[in-house]
Protein backbone atom coordinates (compact mmCIF):
# COMPACT_ATOMS: atom_id res chain seq x y z
CA UNK A 1 0.00 0.00 0.00
CA UNK A 2 2.85 2.38 0.96
CA UNK A 3 4.78 1.64 -2.45
CA UNK A 4 1.20 2.72 -4.15
CA UNK A 5 0.82 5.70 -2.90
CA UNK A 6 4.76 6.72 -3.63
CA UNK A 7 3.66 5.82 -6.81
CA UNK A 8 0.45 7.97 -6.95
CA UNK A 9 2.93 10.77 -5.76
CA UNK A 10 5.27 10.80 -8.19
CA UNK A 11 2.72 10.70 -10.93
CA UNK A 12 1.33 13.65 -9.48
CA UNK A 13 4.71 15.13 -10.10
CA UNK A 14 5.21 14.22 -13.29
CA UNK A 15 1.72 15.93 -14.34
CA UNK A 16 2.43 18.80 -12.50
CA UNK A 17 5.99 19.19 -14.37
CA UNK A 18 4.68 18.97 -17.69
CA UNK A 19 1.75 21.14 -16.81
CA UNK A 20 4.33 23.76 -15.92
CA UNK A 21 6.35 22.79 -19.16
CA UNK A 22 3.23 23.24 -20.57
CA UNK A 23 2.94 26.94 -19.43
CA UNK A 24 6.28 27.94 -19.91
CA UNK A 25 5.90 26.91 -23.42
CA UNK A 26 2.55 28.78 -24.08
CA UNK A 27 4.03 31.63 -22.27
CA UNK A 28 7.14 31.72 -24.73
CA UNK A 29 5.26 30.74 -27.91
CA UNK A 30 3.42 33.87 -26.83
CA UNK A 31 5.86 35.93 -26.40
CA UNK A 32 7.53 34.92 -29.30
CA UNK A 33 4.28 35.76 -31.41
CA UNK A 34 4.28 38.95 -29.82
CA UNK A 35 7.34 39.83 -30.57
CA UNK A 36 7.13 38.89 -34.54
CA UNK A 37 3.77 40.77 -34.61
CA UNK A 38 5.25 44.20 -32.94
CA UNK A 39 8.11 43.39 -35.12
CA UNK A 40 10.89 42.62 -32.20
CA UNK A 41 11.35 39.16 -34.21
CA UNK A 42 11.96 39.25 -37.70
CA UNK A 43 11.25 36.10 -39.61
CA UNK A 44 12.91 37.30 -42.98
CA UNK A 45 16.56 38.84 -41.84
CA UNK A 46 18.31 39.08 -45.99
CA UNK A 47 21.83 39.31 -46.03
CA UNK A 48 22.66 43.21 -46.20
CA UNK A 49 25.38 41.86 -48.20
CA UNK A 50 23.61 39.87 -50.69
CA UNK A 51 20.70 42.01 -51.00
CA UNK A 52 22.38 45.62 -50.33
CA UNK A 53 19.56 47.37 -52.43
CA UNK A 54 16.24 47.66 -50.02
CA UNK A 55 13.07 50.05 -50.20
CA UNK A 56 9.50 50.57 -48.75
CA UNK A 57 6.09 50.71 -50.20
CA UNK A 58 3.53 53.18 -49.00
CA UNK A 59 0.54 54.14 -48.92
CA UNK A 60 -2.49 56.48 -47.11
CA UNK A 61 -1.93 54.11 -43.92
CA UNK A 62 1.55 55.98 -43.39
CA UNK A 63 -0.53 59.09 -43.01
CA UNK A 64 1.91 62.22 -43.47
CA UNK A 65 5.53 60.46 -44.38
CA UNK A 66 8.48 63.19 -43.67
CA UNK A 67 10.38 62.17 -46.68
CA UNK A 68 13.54 63.35 -46.35
CA UNK A 69 13.69 61.69 -42.77
CA UNK A 70 12.43 58.30 -44.08
CA UNK A 71 14.80 58.23 -47.30
CA UNK A 72 17.83 58.70 -44.97
CA UNK A 73 17.29 55.27 -43.36
CA UNK A 74 19.62 53.48 -45.76
CA UNK A 75 16.57 53.07 -48.56
CA UNK A 76 17.02 53.41 -52.12
CA UNK A 77 13.53 53.18 -53.69
CA UNK A 78 9.87 53.61 -52.18
CA UNK A 79 6.96 52.53 -54.36
CA UNK A 80 3.78 54.53 -53.58
CA UNK A 81 0.37 53.34 -54.09
CA UNK A 82 -1.63 55.25 -56.73
CA UNK A 83 -4.80 53.25 -57.66
CA UNK A 84 -6.97 50.87 -57.22
CA UNK A 85 -9.78 49.24 -59.34
CA UNK A 86 -11.25 51.62 -61.73
CA UNK A 87 -11.77 54.28 -59.58
CA UNK A 88 -10.42 54.47 -55.90
CA UNK A 89 -6.96 56.97 -55.65
CA UNK A 90 -4.89 56.62 -52.54
CA UNK A 91 -5.94 59.82 -50.66
CA UNK A 92 -1.96 60.83 -50.22
CA UNK A 93 -0.78 59.57 -53.89
CA UNK A 94 -0.61 63.27 -55.00
CA UNK A 95 1.39 64.67 -52.23
CA UNK A 96 3.95 61.30 -51.46
CA UNK A 97 4.29 61.59 -55.18
CA UNK A 98 5.77 64.80 -55.63
CA UNK A 99 7.19 64.89 -52.00
CA UNK A 100 9.49 61.56 -52.71
CA UNK A 101 10.90 62.94 -56.00
CA UNK A 102 12.57 65.79 -54.25
CA UNK A 103 14.77 62.83 -52.31
CA UNK A 104 17.43 60.52 -53.58
CA UNK A 105 15.15 57.86 -53.43
CA UNK A 106 13.83 56.17 -56.77
CA UNK A 107 10.56 56.19 -56.99
CA UNK A 108 7.56 54.43 -58.44
CA UNK A 109 3.43 54.03 -58.32
CA UNK A 110 1.56 50.88 -58.12
CA UNK A 111 -2.20 49.97 -58.46
CA UNK A 112 -4.31 47.31 -56.48
CA UNK A 113 -5.59 45.40 -59.25
CA UNK A 114 -9.46 44.43 -58.88
CA UNK A 115 -10.54 41.33 -60.01
CA UNK A 116 -14.24 42.55 -60.33
CA UNK A 117 -12.85 45.76 -62.65
CA UNK A 118 -12.35 45.82 -66.16
CA UNK A 119 -8.76 45.68 -67.17
CA UNK A 120 -9.50 48.89 -69.61
CA UNK A 121 -10.93 50.94 -66.76
CA UNK A 122 -8.39 50.60 -64.64
CA UNK A 123 -5.68 51.16 -66.73
CA UNK A 124 -7.25 54.03 -68.26
CA UNK A 125 -7.60 55.39 -63.74
CA UNK A 126 -3.90 54.73 -63.23
CA UNK A 127 -2.81 56.19 -66.50
CA UNK A 128 -4.70 59.36 -65.80
CA UNK A 129 -3.77 59.35 -62.10
CA UNK A 130 0.00 58.87 -62.09
CA UNK A 131 2.27 61.61 -64.27
CA UNK A 132 5.37 59.80 -65.83
CA UNK A 133 8.90 61.49 -65.19
CA UNK A 134 12.34 60.37 -66.21
CA UNK A 135 13.55 59.35 -63.43
CA UNK A 136 10.47 56.87 -62.10
CA UNK A 137 10.66 53.11 -61.89
CA UNK A 138 8.57 51.29 -63.75
CA UNK A 139 4.86 50.69 -62.27
CA UNK A 140 3.77 47.71 -60.55
CA UNK A 141 0.27 45.68 -60.72
CA UNK A 142 -0.18 44.71 -57.43
CA UNK A 143 -1.80 41.38 -58.11
CA UNK A 144 -3.03 39.48 -54.61
CA UNK A 145 -6.62 38.26 -52.82
CA UNK A 146 -8.63 40.27 -51.12
CA UNK A 147 -11.89 39.45 -49.18
CA UNK A 148 -13.37 35.89 -49.59
CA UNK A 149 -11.02 35.61 -53.01
CA UNK A 150 -8.48 33.05 -51.62
CA UNK A 151 -11.38 30.96 -50.98
CA UNK A 152 -13.80 31.40 -54.41
CA UNK A 153 -11.19 32.32 -56.90
CA UNK A 154 -12.04 34.03 -59.62
CA UNK A 155 -11.79 31.97 -62.78
CA UNK A 156 -8.13 32.14 -64.29
CA UNK A 157 -8.84 32.62 -67.88
CA UNK A 158 -11.80 35.46 -67.16
CA UNK A 159 -9.18 37.13 -64.75
CA UNK A 160 -5.91 36.42 -67.00
CA UNK A 161 -7.61 38.32 -70.19
CA UNK A 162 -8.36 41.63 -67.83
CA UNK A 163 -5.13 41.39 -66.28
CA UNK A 164 -3.31 41.27 -69.97
CA UNK A 165 -5.22 44.24 -70.73
CA UNK A 166 -3.90 46.14 -67.97
CA UNK A 167 -0.06 44.66 -68.58
CA UNK A 168 -0.21 45.71 -72.39
CA UNK A 169 -1.21 48.70 -71.60
CA UNK A 170 0.84 50.05 -69.01
CA UNK A 171 3.34 48.94 -71.19
CA UNK A 172 2.24 51.12 -74.34
CA UNK A 173 1.52 54.02 -71.89
CA UNK A 174 4.80 54.49 -70.00
CA UNK A 175 7.36 52.61 -72.39
CA UNK A 176 8.69 49.69 -70.20
CA UNK A 177 7.22 46.52 -68.97
CA UNK A 178 5.08 46.95 -65.22
CA UNK A 179 6.14 44.78 -62.37
CA UNK A 180 3.59 42.25 -61.39
CA UNK A 181 3.26 42.31 -57.30
CA UNK A 182 1.71 38.77 -56.13
CA UNK A 183 1.88 36.47 -53.39
CA UNK A 184 2.81 32.68 -53.81
CA UNK A 185 -0.70 32.05 -53.79
CA UNK A 186 -1.83 34.18 -56.94
CA UNK A 187 1.42 33.54 -58.70
CA UNK A 188 1.26 29.39 -58.66
CA UNK A 189 -2.46 30.13 -59.31
CA UNK A 190 -2.66 32.80 -61.67
CA UNK A 191 0.95 33.74 -63.11
CA UNK A 192 2.98 30.97 -63.79
CA UNK A 193 3.70 29.77 -67.05
CA UNK A 194 2.03 33.12 -68.50
CA UNK A 195 3.83 36.05 -67.01
CA UNK A 196 7.41 35.13 -66.78
CA UNK A 197 8.52 37.83 -69.20
CA UNK A 198 7.71 40.31 -66.57
CA UNK A 199 9.62 41.45 -63.80
CA UNK A 200 8.57 39.51 -60.86
CA UNK A 201 7.77 41.11 -56.97
CA UNK A 202 7.11 38.50 -54.77
CA UNK A 203 5.77 39.29 -51.07
CA UNK A 204 6.55 35.74 -48.43
CA UNK A 205 7.08 37.46 -44.78
CA UNK A 206 7.43 34.15 -43.50
CA UNK A 207 10.51 32.64 -45.42
CA UNK A 208 12.23 32.89 -48.10
CA UNK A 209 10.08 32.67 -51.51
CA UNK A 210 10.12 30.20 -53.44
CA UNK A 211 8.98 31.32 -56.96
CA UNK A 212 10.63 27.97 -59.53
CA UNK A 213 12.45 29.12 -62.31
CA UNK A 214 11.13 32.22 -62.43
CA UNK A 215 13.34 34.70 -60.79
CA UNK A 216 12.32 37.46 -58.57
CA UNK A 217 13.25 41.27 -58.97
CA UNK A 218 11.56 42.29 -55.38
CA UNK A 219 10.77 40.41 -52.75
CA UNK A 220 8.44 41.78 -49.76
CA UNK A 221 10.13 40.09 -46.71
CA UNK A 222 8.50 42.02 -43.94
CA UNK A 223 5.64 44.10 -43.00
CA UNK A 224 6.36 44.70 -39.11
CA UNK A 225 9.01 47.44 -40.05
CA UNK A 226 9.43 50.54 -38.01
CA UNK A 227 11.14 53.26 -39.46
CA UNK A 228 11.06 57.14 -38.82
CA UNK A 229 9.28 59.32 -40.42
CA UNK A 230 5.74 59.03 -41.00
CA UNK A 231 2.63 59.46 -38.79
CA UNK A 232 -0.24 57.09 -39.31
CA UNK A 233 -2.75 54.80 -38.68
CA UNK A 234 0.03 52.00 -39.52
CA UNK A 235 2.44 51.65 -37.25
CA UNK A 236 4.47 49.67 -39.03
CA UNK A 237 6.21 50.06 -43.07
CA UNK A 238 6.81 46.92 -45.64
CA UNK A 239 10.44 46.21 -46.52
CA UNK A 240 11.57 45.06 -49.58
CA UNK A 241 15.23 44.00 -51.00
CA UNK A 242 17.01 44.12 -54.70
CA UNK A 243 17.49 40.66 -56.02
CA UNK A 244 20.88 41.92 -57.22
CA UNK A 245 23.75 43.88 -56.42
CA UNK A 246 24.38 48.15 -56.77
CA UNK A 247 25.53 47.48 -60.25
CA UNK A 248 22.37 45.31 -61.50
CA UNK A 249 20.48 47.43 -59.68
CA UNK A 250 22.11 50.56 -61.35
CA UNK A 251 20.87 49.20 -64.76
CA UNK A 252 17.69 47.57 -64.13
CA UNK A 253 16.28 50.90 -62.28
CA UNK A 254 17.13 53.15 -65.32
CA UNK A 255 14.48 51.08 -67.54
CA UNK A 256 12.14 53.16 -67.65
CA UNK A 257 14.57 56.72 -67.88
CA UNK A 258 15.56 54.37 -70.80
CA UNK A 259 12.35 53.86 -72.30
CA UNK A 260 11.72 57.83 -72.12
CA UNK A 261 13.76 58.27 -74.80
CA UNK A 262 13.51 54.89 -76.45
CA UNK A 263 12.18 51.00 -75.20
CA UNK A 264 14.84 49.27 -73.41
CA UNK A 265 16.91 47.14 -75.87
CA UNK A 266 17.18 50.22 -78.40
CA UNK A 267 19.79 52.09 -79.66
CA UNK A 268 21.75 51.72 -82.77
CA UNK A 269 22.02 48.93 -84.24
CA UNK A 270 23.46 46.70 -87.53
CA UNK A 271 21.12 44.88 -89.22
CA UNK A 272 22.43 41.09 -89.95
CA UNK A 273 22.64 40.12 -93.42
CA UNK A 274 20.47 36.85 -92.95
CA UNK A 275 17.79 39.33 -92.11
CA UNK A 276 18.22 42.46 -93.88
CA UNK A 277 19.97 42.82 -97.78
CA UNK A 278 24.06 42.99 -97.20
CA UNK A 279 23.99 44.07 -93.34
CA UNK A 280 25.27 47.61 -94.95
CA UNK A 281 23.36 49.79 -93.33
CA UNK A 282 23.03 50.87 -89.75
CA UNK A 283 19.48 52.69 -88.01
CA UNK A 284 21.06 55.19 -85.34
CA UNK A 285 18.36 56.29 -83.29
CA UNK A 286 19.15 59.67 -80.50
CA UNK A 287 16.78 62.18 -79.43
CA UNK A 288 16.00 65.65 -80.31
CA UNK A 289 14.47 68.39 -78.02
CA UNK A 290 12.45 70.94 -79.58
CA UNK A 291 13.68 74.26 -78.35
CA UNK A 292 10.84 76.12 -78.05
CA UNK A 293 8.42 73.74 -76.89
CA UNK A 294 10.49 71.50 -75.08
CA UNK A 295 9.08 68.33 -76.00
CA UNK A 296 11.46 65.65 -77.00
CA UNK A 297 11.21 62.85 -80.24
CA UNK A 298 13.13 60.25 -81.69
CA UNK A 299 15.19 60.86 -84.60
CA UNK A 300 16.24 57.71 -86.72
CA UNK A 301 19.27 57.98 -88.95
CA UNK A 302 19.95 55.47 -91.56
CA UNK A 303 24.16 55.39 -91.81
CA UNK A 304 26.25 54.22 -94.21
CA UNK A 305 27.92 51.66 -92.29
CA UNK A 306 31.09 51.76 -94.48
CA UNK A 307 31.84 55.45 -94.73
CA UNK A 308 29.67 56.54 -91.90
CA UNK A 309 27.73 58.92 -94.19
CA UNK A 310 24.17 60.03 -93.34
CA UNK A 311 21.50 58.48 -95.92
CA UNK A 312 18.37 59.78 -94.71
CA UNK A 313 16.97 60.83 -91.37
CA UNK A 314 13.40 61.09 -89.93
CA UNK A 315 11.68 62.41 -87.08
CA UNK A 316 8.81 60.71 -84.66
CA UNK A 317 6.30 63.35 -82.68
CA UNK A 318 7.09 61.66 -79.21
CA UNK A 319 9.41 59.92 -77.97
CA UNK A 320 7.81 57.68 -75.98
CA UNK A 321 5.49 57.21 -79.11
CA UNK A 322 7.91 55.63 -80.66
CA UNK A 323 7.68 51.60 -80.91
CA UNK A 324 10.68 50.26 -83.27
CA UNK A 325 12.44 50.21 -85.84
CA UNK A 326 12.07 46.26 -87.81
CA UNK A 327 13.96 45.33 -91.25
CA UNK A 328 11.99 42.53 -93.83
CA UNK A 329 13.98 40.01 -93.96
CA UNK A 330 15.67 39.62 -97.31
CA UNK A 331 15.58 43.43 -98.21
CA UNK A 332 16.53 47.12 -97.95
CA UNK A 333 13.54 47.58 -96.32
CA UNK A 334 12.89 49.33 -92.92
CA UNK A 335 9.21 49.51 -91.03
CA UNK A 336 9.01 51.74 -88.31
CA UNK A 337 5.75 52.12 -86.20
CA UNK A 338 4.41 54.69 -83.45
CA UNK A 339 1.16 55.86 -81.68
CA UNK A 340 1.84 59.11 -83.88
CA UNK A 341 2.15 57.92 -87.45
CA UNK A 342 1.44 54.60 -87.27
CA UNK A 343 3.15 51.52 -89.38
CA UNK A 344 5.28 52.90 -92.31
CA UNK A 345 7.45 51.60 -94.39
CA UNK A 346 11.19 53.22 -96.13
CA UNK A 347 12.95 51.15 -99.31
CA UNK A 348 16.06 52.15 -100.38
CA UNK A 349 15.65 52.48 -104.21
CA UNK A 350 18.29 53.36 -106.25
CA UNK A 351 20.97 54.48 -103.19
CA UNK A 352 18.50 56.48 -101.95
CA UNK A 353 16.11 55.83 -98.68
CA UNK A 354 12.38 56.99 -99.38
CA UNK A 355 9.62 56.39 -97.77
CA UNK A 356 6.87 53.72 -99.57
CA UNK A 357 3.26 54.54 -98.62
CA UNK A 358 2.42 51.46 -101.26
CA UNK A 359 4.48 48.95 -99.75
CA UNK A 360 2.36 46.14 -98.08
CA UNK A 361 3.25 45.05 -94.78
CA UNK A 362 4.91 41.30 -94.94
CA UNK A 363 3.14 38.56 -92.96
CA UNK A 364 6.14 38.76 -90.32
CA UNK A 365 8.34 41.71 -89.94
CA UNK A 366 11.23 39.80 -88.38
CA UNK A 367 14.27 41.82 -86.98
CA UNK A 368 17.75 40.51 -85.89
CA UNK A 369 20.03 42.85 -84.48
CA UNK A 370 23.70 42.70 -83.53
CA UNK A 371 24.36 45.61 -80.63
CA UNK A 372 26.04 48.73 -81.85
CA UNK A 373 28.38 50.29 -80.20
CA UNK A 374 28.81 53.24 -82.28
CA UNK A 375 32.32 52.73 -82.90
CA UNK A 376 32.06 51.12 -86.31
Amino acid sequence: MGYGMDKSRRGKRRIIAAGVVCVMAAVLCGFYGYAVYCGLIQLNNPSQKRYPVRGVDVSHYQGTIDWPVLAAQDLDFAYIKATEGSSHTDEKFAENWEAAKDTGLRIGAYHFFSFDSPGESQLKHFTETVPAFRQMLPPVVDFEFYGDKKVNPPDRETVCAQLDVMLQGLEAHYGVKPVIYATEDTMHLYLEGRYEEYPLWIRNVMKKPDTGNWNWVFWQYTNRKKLNGYEGDETYIDMNVFGGDRDAWEFWSRNYEMGWNYRPGWGSFRPDPQYSGDGRYLAVQDVVTDESTGLQSVRVTIQDGESGERIFAFITDRARDFWGICWEPGTDRIWTQSADTGLRCYECTEQEWKYNPEAERPAAVISKYDSYDGNG
